[in-house]
């Protein structure tokens, strides 16, 4: 009798087959690494003077001339650098340079010994995360002070930001998210020009960490954002609650993927071992992929995969896809 874990990697395999028999327009990616060597950049740490902050960060890279663009990903609470390699590795083997910092709430490289959702309801940390992005982005037009192998590799014209859980909303707010600090008239924004795009797996919804039903209203950035069926929100939401910025956000090249069965920690690929969470994973690496292709190289192919949906092939019926 065949296992439910053995019928998921049918349907993966399934699904490459299709891809392969398929145009290549629509079926470029695949769960594979791409031709990139990848080399990493480890113990690196650069120091905000202005906030007299250390930020470590931890770097992939292709193992060619470039130059790449370069994706900034966030963690999610009390996670650090080290933690979605997965995603990292990914995206450095089909050529960019993927950035990891810890932020002030990891609990590997800071002095933060807090909880969970004392991380998620400090408002300095909600300002000091993006904050940590931007002088990241500022620092990058001297890698070789910090990172001399990166020199010449940097394509600083094409820059993305993405994250999870928290990180999703960090890169929510470099995207153009405005959140209302505690004794401020007005939302603020953390809006970082030099971004083109933004993805947000497991992001926030209205109602937590300075959200309001017009949170969105300013994001114009090209977003993907993707969640799972069974992923909760923090404090009991509905899953559905995370795609609140896609919905209410200003419509214009914004994509929205939910994964049936897919949990919050399925996007950190931690579970690598069980089968349905294992095509969750994948399915984000293809996705965000192809977004970046799509609006960071501004491949027409691949921005054709994601209108029309291509992680179709690969993903079967797990995959629920929206556009505006």
């Amino acid at each position: 009798m065949v296992s439910r874990k053995q019928r998921v990697w049918i349907a993966v395999i399934a699904g490459i087959l299709v891809c392969l028999w398929s145009s290549r327009a629509l079926c470029q990616y695949g769960p594979i690494a791409g031709p990139y060597k990848v080399l990493t950049i480890d113990n690196i740490v650069l120091h905000d003077a202005v906030r007299n902050k250390n930020i470590p960060i931890k770097i992939y890279y292709p193992d060619g001339a470039g130059p790449f663009p370069v994706i900034i990903f966030s963690h999610g609470a009390l996670a650090s650098k080290d933690s979605y390699s997965g995603l990292g590795q990914y995206w450095a083997s089909y050529g960019y340079v993927s950035i990891h910092p810890s932020h002030g709430d990891s609990i590997a490289d800071s002095s933060f010994r807090g909880t969970f959702r004392q991380a998620l309801t400090d408002p300095r940390a909600w300002e000091n995360r993006p904050e940590d992005i931007s002088f990241i982005i500022d620092s990058l037009a001297h890698v070789e002070n910090f990172a001399p192998q990166l020199t010449g590799k940097l394509d600083l014209r094409h820059i993305g930001v993405g994250g999870h859980s928290f990180g999703a909303y960090t890169a929510g707010l470099i995207g153009g998210t405005t959140i209302l600090l505690p004794g401020k008239p007005v939302p603020e924004s953390f809006a970082d020009k030099r971004v083109a795009a933004v993805v947000l797996l497991s992001p926030q919804g209205e109602g937590v960490m300075g959200l309001s039903a017009h949170s969105w209203d300013a994001v114009h950035v090209p977003m993907l954002l993707m969640y799972g069926s069974r992923d909760y929100g923090p404090f009991g939401e509905e899953p559905v609650w995370r795609s609140e910025a896609f919905e209410k956000g200003p419509a214009g090249n914004k994509y929205e993927v939910e994964l049936e069965g897919g949990t919050h920690m399925g996007f950190a690929g931690l579970f690598r071992d069980e089968g349905h969470r294992v095509q969750v994973f994948q399915c984000a690496k293809l996705e965000t992929l192809a977004f970046w292709d799509a609006y960071l190289k501004q491949d027409p192919k691949a921005r054709e995969y994601v209108e029309s949906h291509g992680l179709q092939k690969f993903s079967g019926d797990i995959a629920r896809f929206a556009n505006r």
